[in-house]
């Protein structure tokens, strides 16, 4: 989604006059629930440069590393009732990491913007080509934006290679990413999947300290969209690799609005958001955020967000039968919590520290400097999801944040 400030227009603006921006981001998560971890690493930075007013040139580049235990075979309730002695969950060790170098460019005439990226992403089991383009204007004033976007992703994802006459409930899970890429291995093979997405956003500032943003998003999606090391216990105790749909057409709509109360010097920030996609799965996010300005440069943001979603039409948390809501749900099953219903509140904090230079002199270098931290946690609440049975405890995400930026 695209960000809205009170001060875009200024800042663009100033972004003009700049010779280089740098930008580095890094982002720890953690989750812990029931039988499963998950530790992510997010490190990042970008670089922009502006040699004219008419031309800004970028690059990027960022990472996940990933480690922790995911669930390899989910069951149901019923599985587990008549195996009582059987492991009816096991965890898979999961490793991973994730590089993304972006390059793109940004060329201005007059009130009009046109930007173009492309982005390389490269797992130990996934392959991604990104492709962005973007046509921005300005209109009374620089108080009216206007954008429209397009992101077009084609990708690799590894997977087992499946018996000839077999069908989904007989697929076996992917054991591991060895010979993914680089290796002719004949028990490994490649699926594509694309990805088209259209957003179309209006933001207008109605007086200095109000401003409102409205966006449509549309996305299409085409390929192998299951998790390939992922299995669901079905009929008969039958271990299958999950099954979901090849197309899935999704779209949201977010509308948000910044008020700046000047007595309190507090920014307030509402959002709300809807979405809903041909998998049947609806959701809706709610936003509140207050910004303090304490004293020059230094700002404090306490943020909420409340999320909730149903689940798709095909997901069960038992496809070895029962009563709704349990039960298979036509040709499609899946084990992934996030297709289930549940939802979550987050409650973060977030603090800035600008300095800036009355005459470029920053440190003998910069011209400004600005330094971020921010601290969430997330809390899970899943109202059908259990693992054999067993309900999801301590559901839980920490995320804490590092950023600086500096222009030159």
């Amino acid at each position: 989604m695209v960000g809205m400030s009170l001060v875009s227009a200024a800042s663009a603006a100033r972004a003009s006059a700049q010779v280089a921006v740098v930008d580095t981001a890094h982002t720890l998560y953690h989750e812990a629930p029931t039988r499963t971890n998950m530790t992510v690493y997010t490190p990042g930075v970008d670089v922009a440069v502006t040699p004219a007013s008419w031309l800004t040139v970028r690059g990027g580049y960022e990472a996940d590393v990933v480690s922790g235990a995911s669930v390899g075979v989910k069951a149901g309730p019923a599985y587990a009732a008549v195996n009582p002695g059987a492991d009816v969950i096991s965890t898979a060790s999961v490793r991973d990491y994730r590089h993304a170098p972006r390059a793109g460019v940004t060329l201005r005439h007059g009130d009009v913007a046109y930007t173009a990226q492309y982005t390389y992403g490269t797992e130990n089991d996934y392959k991604s080509h990104s492709f962005f383009v973007s046509a921005r204007t300005e209109a009374y004033d620089h108080n009216t934006q206007l954008e429209l976007s397009y992101s077009r992703n084609a990708d690799l994802v590894c997977d087992r290679t499946q018996a000839v006459n077999d069908k989904p409930p007989r697929f076996r899970a992917l054991e591991d990413s060895r010979g993914c890429f680089g290796s002719s291995d004949p028990l490994r093979t490649r699926h594509t999947v694309s990805i088209d997405a259209l957003q179309a956003t209006w933001t207008q500032a109605w007086t200095p300290t109000v401003a409102t943003q409205l966006a449509y998003t549309a996305q299409i999606l085409d390929g192998f969209q299951s998790n390939p090391y992922r299995s669901v216990i079905l009929a008969q105790g039958l271990k299958a690799q999950e099954h979901s749909p090849d197309h899935r057409a999704r779209h949201s709509i977010a509308a948000r609005a910044n008020v700046y109360v000047r007595p309190l010097k507090v920014a307030v920030r509402l959002a709300a958001r809807g979405y809903r996609d041909t998998w049947d799965l609806w959701s809706a996010t709610f936003e509140l955020e207050a910004e303090r300005y304490f004293f020059e440069g230094f700002r404090i943001a306490a943020r909420a967000r409340y999320y909730a979603q149903t689940g798709t039409s095909f997901w069960s948390d038992d496809y070895t039968g029962g009563n709704k809501p349990l039960g298979p749900k036509g040709q499609y099953f899946t084990g992934d919590r996030e297709l289930s219903p549940f939802h979550s509140l987050a409650l973060g904090l977030r603090m800035t520290y600008t300095v800036e230079s009355a005459n470029g002199h920053l440190a003998g270098l910069m011209r400004s400097l600005k330094i971020g931290a921010s601290a969430e946690v997330v809390n899970f609440s899943y109202d059908e999801y259990t693992l054999g049975g067993i309900p999801i405890t301590n559901a839980r995400a920490y995320v804490l944040g590092l950023n600086a930026s500096a222009s030159f």
